[in-house]
């Protein structure tokens, strides 16, 4: 686990921090010295998770959050920094992928069930936590979107540009807010091991094609991502603002020069 001084002491809330990048997440910035406050809809599995960061010596607590309503999500964030006095980073971690479509079979209602978690609901916790750091001098967001902003992918429009959405949304808020301390980052994972991906690894087929794609030829760890999560809402990261990181193995470098993508001329 990540050790950097840099989250001592600082409140942390891990939206979407029950499963996977969130749960590595989650324990990486406790392991770190702050005090995390884990956020799923299932608050049994939240509890889980706020249970593995007390046994790292964290204070930890869980609590009950549908990122796609905001209004709830401003209630929970407002009583979270109100009972901690502060709210000092924010993951935004929530999102979604339930469709694998071809563009022209998109429907309206996967449209709008994808964007009000991955994007719209993003922001308004997002906003929510803002108030707070806003308020008390600074505080550090970071977002975690995805490696298809960046290059695209077939079959995964709304998941695509709700992502793409998030990293544009990242650059704003970071312009609009570094004069009032406020950092904001991304983080833009590859292909990772986790329950999202669980069915393309169970398929040798499908997982060769896709490691195919990868230099590096494998699916990262959690907390492969989570490090880089817990650095960029770290002190040690106090100069870097607007940026999203690609964490990917090399896919959208090496794009070019993959089987997959390589000239069979």
């Amino acid at each position: 686990m990540l050790d950097m001084a840099g989250c001592a002491g600082k409140v942390a809330l891990v939206v979407g921090g029950t499963r996977g990048i969130g749960r590595a997440s989650a324990l990486a910035l406790a392991s770190a010295g702050a005090t995390v406050i884990v956020a799923g809809r299932s608050l049994e599995t939240a509890n889980e998770v706020a249970n593995a960061a007390v046994a790292l010596g964290a204070r930890a607590e869980a609590m009950a959050l549908d990122i796609a309503d905001p209004a709830q999500s401003k209630v929970a964030i407002d009583e979270v920094a109100n009972r901690h006095g502060a709210l000092d980073i924010l993951i935004a971690n929530a999102g979604i992928s339930p469709y694998w479509t071809r563009a022209e079979n998109v429907t309206p209602e996967m449209w709008d069930t994808l964007m009000n978690v991955n994007l719209r609901g993003a922001f308004f916790a997002v906003q929510a936590g803002s108030m707070h750091m806003l308020k008390n001098g600074g505080g550090s967001i970071v977002s975690v979107s995805s490696v298809t902003a960046v290059v695209g992918v077939t079959r995964g429009l709304p998941y695509v540009a709700s992502k793409g959405g998030m990293d544009a949304m990242t650059r704003s808020l970071a312009i609009e807010w570094a004069d009032r301390q406020v950092r904001v980052n991304g983080v833009a994972p590859g292909y990772i091991a986790t329950d999202m991906t669980h069915g393309m690894r169970g398929n040798d087929t499908l997982k060769q094609s896709l490691l195919d794609t990868v230099p590096m030829a494998r699916f990262a760890d959690p907390e492969e991502v989570a490090s880089v999560i817990a650095f960029l809402a770290s002190d040690a990261a106090s100069y870097i603002t607007g940026q999203t990181i690609v964490v990917d193995g090399g896919f959208a470098a090496g794009r070019d020069s993959s089987p997959k993508y390589r000239s069979k001329n």
